[in-house]
């Protein structure tokens, strides 16, 4: 239980060697941003929680308030003049006897990590406890590296590091902090401006810790546990790590993907046992999907439920959309914004839904439009099928009762209703509503002319004054006596 301590969490960067003008913490990994991954934690392990912030501090604001309205509480560093800076800002807000000071750009922390550190802490009764990670890579400038020396122990920067230096350290400091509150009291004020960079940072409290005597303990963690992200390689890289992550915890839990490297996958996805994932399949924030379905290749769900059982076919896109058991989607269909797919129905190829409800057994499965419909059960769309909903000004709705055939290319022009076991004739345009057991016809009667080409074609004529083409002489045939070889 960490009892006694309160939470500091770094946003107020400018994320420069990021080269978009924007905050890097309100970049998504996995669906979701940056900061929300280590807020997450902390509201996991019930820690208050203050959010420095600066640069573009609504944006930073608005994303958080998502998800935590109330939770966070906000304090603004006007001046971003380093890391240490920040605590200054914050000292007479210090409440709790241990403080947790960590950046927001660590999506790939975990609770084991905070809990490590904390019992580590106060276990040892630290002034300074802080998490290291081994990094082979000395390139890493990002992170300070750790120096240890028997009980003391020093950080630097990478830059004031000899080439032989860096080769020879492997252990860098990840940024995540817990003080001890007097330590930072009395000692807070001695950390000096950085010369090459004019800011304060917090790594150097370690080495005021050091050199007073305190006790300064670490806690070793894997390092792509405490990637940061400063640049779009490093982002990159991260959500390859987060994404394998929940592609090997849905294996783990019964699900086949036939090319898993190809897969997108969100942080907010379920997935039933036996299901089958193809490749370049996309699986966005919000979607659940039912056990022993197939979701075919270049597939795209997005905040949609898919029943049990149901297959998806190949380069279907299904946003905001819900699907029964047993049915099946596409191939090239596109289920959207508030469609409801019954039980055993089939939505074709090239078939197209908005804001449709479709009862069970249905099927539309061919070169469809319906959009702003009530469709019931049992109900047979046509190929070529339409709603036609929009008059210009505003969307109008179309009622289909249970066990309607929908002839093919027929166009129902809303607000219209098609009652209980009623039929359209193929080729209909459909204004006015049906009666049960009716059929309707909407077309022009055919009339057949006959003899009409014939009648109608103009006749050509030969103008005589014109030498005919001829191609004699153009060419030798074999069986041509009349010449001889020269």
């Amino acid at each position: 239980m960490l009892t006694d301590m309160q939470a500091i969490v770094l946003a107020a960067g400018k994320s420069t060697r990021f080269n978009t003008g924007n905050t890097k913490l309100i970049e998504k990994v996995c669906g979701q941003e940056i900061l929300l991954y280590p807020l997450s934690v902390l509201q996991e392990l019930s820690i208050p929680t203050t959010l420095v912030v600066g640069f573009q501090k609504a944006k930073i604001k608005s994303a958080v308030e998502k998800k935590y309205s109330d939770a966070i509480t906000y304090l603004e560093q006007e001046e971003i003049n380093g890391t240490a800076s920040a605590l200054r800002v914050l000292q007479s807000h210090f409440q709790s006897s241990h403080i947790l000071v960590m950046k927001a750009d660590v999506p790939l922390i975990n609770t084991g990590i905070i809990e490590s550190l904390y019992e580590q802490h106060t276990a040892t009764g630290a002034a300074v406890s802080f998490v290291t990670a081994h990094n082979g890579d000395p390139s890493g400038f990002s992170y300070s590296r750790v120096v240890k020396k028997g009980a003391q122990i020093t950080v630097r920067k990478a830059h004031e590091l000899s080439k032989t230096e860096m080769q020879d350290l492997c252990c860098v400091n990840a940024g995540i902090y817990i003080f001890s509150r007097s330590f930072l009291e009395k000692e807070l004020g001695k950390i000096k401006q950085n010369k090459s960079t004019n800011e304060y940072h917090i790594s150097d409290l370690i080495n005021v810790a050091t050199d007073q005597g305190y006790t300064v303990t670490t806690t070793t963690v894997p390092f792509d546990h405490i990637r940061g992200v400063n640049t779009h390689q490093e982002l990159w890289a991260m959500e390859q790590i987060k994404r394998s992550q929940l592609i090997k915890y849905w294996m783990d839990r019964g699900v086949r993907f036939s090319s898993a490297h190809t897969v997108q996958m969100d942080l907010d996805v379920t997935i039933g046992a036996g299901t089958f994932i193809g490749c370049s399949v996309h699986l966005l924030s919000g979607t659940k999907i039912g056990t022993g379905c197939t979701i075919s290749p270049f597939t795209i769900l997005e905040k949609s439920d898919v029943g049990n059982n149901t297959t998806v076919h190949p380069h279907s896109i299904i946003r905001n959309a819900s699907i029964g058991a047993n049915s099946e989607i596409g191939p090239f269909a596109h289920v959207q914004q508030e469609s409801t797919i019954g039980d055993n129905c089939a939505i074709g190829n090239f078939v197209e839904t908005k804001r449709v409800t479709i009862g069970n057994n249905s099927k539309a499965k061919h070169l469809s439009y319906l959009g702003d419909a009530i469709i019931g059960s049992n109900v047979n769309i046509g190929a070529g099928a339409i709603t036609c909903n929009y008059d210009g000004k505003k969307k109008h709705t179309t009622s289909i009762k249970d066990n309607v055939f929908i002839g093919t290319n027929t166009s129902l022009v809303a607000p219209v209703t098609i009652e209980q076991n009623a039929f359209t004739a193929a080729g209909s345009v459909i204004t006015q509503n049906v009666p049960e057991h009716t059929l309707a016809i909407g077309r022009a009667r055919q009339v057949n002319k006959e003899q009409y080409q014939n009648n109608t074609a103009p006749q050509k004529e030969i103008d005589s004054s014109k030498e005919s083409l001829s191609f004699i002489g153009a060419y030798k045939t074999h069986n041509d006596s009349s010449t001889t070889d020269q």
